[in-house]
């Protein structure tokens, strides 16, 4: 009963200190839409299987994430100053290189790129010389590949995202549209199938698909091996194929 009553005392007297959980620390995450990878849900909200998985690992590596839309061009500008840390569904090239990290490992293999025509042009496209005499629709400041990106002598014309230069392709403000294999069917088959055809040329993909961050993050590169850790569990528990497959599942519902 001693015990007890100066137990009850001295909790009594002693001032309560609260501890609160050391908050986590936060990743911004550079998104730009790239159907169907990246896409905005109903509300507006960045939704789809690149941003999922983004979300998924930091969950895994204790990080909170937070999201700022951006159009592509904007998107790279972040990551180069290190205002952004991190993003996904971005090609390297030389230029990307001195501001960006493609971290290990890689998490899909490398998809292809293909041109996209009006169903009712006749021209045939069947080797890459072909293209010089053609207005070729881009999105603005997307990567394609080393001898597309470097060839001066191709005719571009630029815009803010591949739906809208779909849109383009149709009005006939340019000839042909180079685009994302994946991208190019799940867009088309939205706007419908029987306006575009692929032409015969095709370009395969050059390297696997990685997670970017930004090599003037301090932030990113502090937690760029607690990423890529976690990243590899994901790939061997399933987690990473699992979370892609909702991409393939929703373009099926979608034709």
């Amino acid at each position: 009963m001693i015990v007890r009553a100066l137990l009850c005392l001295l909790l009594a007297n002693t001032p309560w200190v609260v501890v609160h959980a050391a908050p986590q620390p936060t990743l911004v995450y550079a998104f730009s839409t790239f159907e169907p990878y990246k896409i905005l849900d109903g509300a507006g909200n960045p939704a789809g299987a690149y941003t999922l998985l983004l979300q998924e690992l930091a969950r895994r590596s204790q990080l909170q994430l937070d999201i700022v839309q951006c159009p592509l061009q904007r998107c790279l500008s972040l990551l180069q100053h290190g205002d952004a840390d991190i993003s996904i569904g971005i090609r390297n090239n030389d230029q990307r290189d001195h501001y960006l990290e493609f971290i290990n490992p890689p998490f899909a293999p490398a998809t292809g790129t293909v041109l996209l025509q009006r169903h009712n042009d006749t021209r045939q496209i069947r080797h890459y010389d072909d293209l010089y005499p053609l207005r070729v629709g881009v999105v603005e400041g997307a990567s394609y590949f080393q001898h597309f990106d470097s060839d001066p002598k191709i005719q571009r014309d630029t815009s803010p995202n591949a739906r809208l230069a779909l849109k383009k392709l149709t009005a006939k403000r340019f000839d042909v549209l180079l685009i994302n294999s994946k991208q190019a069917g799940t867009l088309s088959d939205k706007a419908g199938t029987m306006l575009f055809r692929r032409a015969q040329l095709q370009f395969p993909g050059e390297s696997p698909r990685r997670i970017v961050i930004s090599r003037r993050s301090a932030h990113a590169q502090a937690v760029k091996q607690q990423l890529s850790r976690q990243l590899q569990q994901m790939l061997r528990d399933g987690s990473v194929q699992r979370i892609l497959g909702q991409d393939n599942t929703a373009s099926k519902h979608s034709k």
